[in-house]
């Protein structure tokens, strides 16, 4: 099959504008168009280009929209190619010089505009057998299960919990009420399960074996992960194919429920300190405080803790859910498939992003420095952390409950996240034209968790501590109607290939 050549994948109608032609005029026009770049023309020859990242450049630099014209931000005699070229060129010179955006032209005249966008989809293009499945890089919108956990409704932005809305249980229910539910189908009636957690949270492990491994370094999520596996084998248990359904539900409550323990124990001994008991009196996101500090936590700070908790717990078949669930699919023991959700989760794509959130904060300093410090991440292509979501089409809907949840705490660094969050959505919207990028989860979780007194190197470990409870109740629907997960790979090496003597 021979090469697709730009003629066929470009825009033949690209946006174009005079080198008169005022920055305000350009972003507006492109953001009526969904586009990302406009080719600066006179007298039908490109004389340049203005992209996105020019604009905000512009606007960092202090110029004004309305004053700035094109002919003093754009890039001059920008790199152009024929209809003729073939794509590999192009993807060539886009990713050796980092451009998004190439003019075509032909015989001096522009005829088209190709993206990096255009030119990475039409490379996927092949011939391939009819009767094989076409390849989904990262299983994007691929349905590897049935589950009766949760429902993400992208486009309206609303997260279900078994048929009760997620901010609704988070502002109205315990912790405890929602594992129930997650775990049995029903909100309970009674305190009877909440009473079940609290005689299983004593430390699994021996004191001196978890200061062996919190003092052995490394990332605590490493050691996190080695100290689910270290219970498992104190526990004796064995892989669920070897037992029943029921054994796989003890043994998912078992771990769920002592988490906590193992991480505040491990913080506290890497810290030189004696791990804290748990407290039976207190609920489960009390307790958590409790046993990382030794001090009985506000009201306020256990609330906002509780409702992070709670509006984390389950999220469908993200990448640590899918993990759980591949593994438990094998036969494996339970506790094997949460330790193996805890390395995924210890992925930066994952589970990482709230104290990267945090560190952009700090970076920023004052709400007065919000505009300009975003306006200079987006020109140089860094991401802004904590928008935009794989899944929603919308705002995240716990966004907008932990952003209320951080206000009522109050707060220096609430304002500052505030002013950050006003200046990326409105930057995002001209620098991104026709993606909906919102205020996500990371974003305020990062400020609560932080005002409710978690320090940033346990985000994640917080973050899987309530996802546990997600992690197990797939596993518990895995067991219970098993197949393992099996998917295929399409093969693009060599072939036909001879051994030589």
């Amino acid at each position: 099959m021979s090469e697709l050549r730009l003629g066929e994948v470009m825009t033949a109608d690209p946006l174009t504008a005079a080198p008169s032609a005022s920055l305000a005029e350009i972003a507006a026009a492109m953001r009526g168009r969904g586009v990302g770049s406009t080719v600066i023309v006179e007298e039908g020859r490109v004389v340049g280009i203005v992209t996105e990242r020019d604009a905000l450049a512009a606007l960092a630099a202090g110029a004004h929209p309305v004053a700035a014209r094109a002919e003093s931000w754009m890039t001059r005699s920008p790199l152009t190619l024929s209809p003729a070229d073939g794509i590999t060129h192009a993807l060539e010179e886009m990713l050796n010089r980092s451009f998004r955006h190439i003019p075509i032209v032909d015989g001096g005249r522009l005829v088209g505009l190709v993206s990096l966008r255009q030119l990475v989809n039409a490379a996927r293009i092949r011939h391939v057998d009819p009767w094989a499945p076409s390849t989904a890089r990262g299983l994007e919108n691929v349905t590897v299960a049935e589950t009766a956990l949760s429902f993400i409704d992208g486009r309206a932005g609303r997260l279900v919990y078994r048929g009760y809305d997620a901010v609704d249980l988070a502002l109205r229910r315990s912790f405890e009420d929602v594992w129930h539910l997650l775990y049995h189908g029903d909100l309970p009636v009674d305190d009877a399960f909440a009473r079940q957690t609290v005689r299983l949270r004593d430390l699994p492990l021996d004191r001196d074996l978890l200061g062996h491994l919190a003092r052995r370094g490394g990332t605590f999520m490493s050691m996190l992960q080695s100290a689910i596996s270290g219970t498992g084998a104190a526990w004796g248990i064995r892989p669920w194919h070897e037992g029943n359904p029921g054994e796989a539900e003890d043994e998912a409550l078992r771990i769920a429920t002592v988490l906590p323990t193992l991480v505040a124990a491990l913080w506290r001994l890497r810290a030189g300190h004696t791990p804290v008991d748990p407290d039976p009196s207190l609920g489960h996101a009390a307790n958590y405080l409790w046993m990382l500090e030794g001090v009985r936590p506000s009201a306020d700070r256990m609330l906002a803790l509780e409702r992070y908790l709670i509006l984390t717990a389950e999220h469908g078949m993200n990448a640590s859910t899918f993990t759980a669930r591949v593994i438990a699919s094998t036969g494996a023991d339970v506790v094997a498939a949460v330790a193996g959700a805890a390395g995924a989760m210890s992925g930066p794509l994952h589970g990482g992003a709230p104290s990267l959130v945090l560190d952009m904060l700090d970076e920023i300093g004052t709400p007065a420095r919000a505009a300009a410090c975003v306006a200079e991440a987006i020109a140089h292509g860094r991401r802004v952390m904590g928008f935009g979501h794989r899944v929603y089409r919308a705002e995240d809907p716990r966004a907008r409950c932990l952003r209320d949840t951080a206000e009522g705490l109050g707060g220096e660094r609430v304002a500052l996240a505030r002013a950050v969050e006003t200046a990326a959505l409105a930057q995002l919207r001209v620098a991104k034209p026709g993606r909906a990028l919102y205020t996500n989860v990371e974003f305020y979780a990062a400020v609560v968790l932080e005002r409710a007194g978690i320090p940033r190197e346990l985000f994640t470990p917080t973050f899987s501590i309530s996802r546990a409870i997600g992690w197990t109740a797939h596993i518990v629907e895995q067991v219970r109607d098993n197949r393992l997960i099996r998917p295929s790979a399409d093969y693009i090496g060599p072939s036909d290939r001879t051994l030589t003597p």
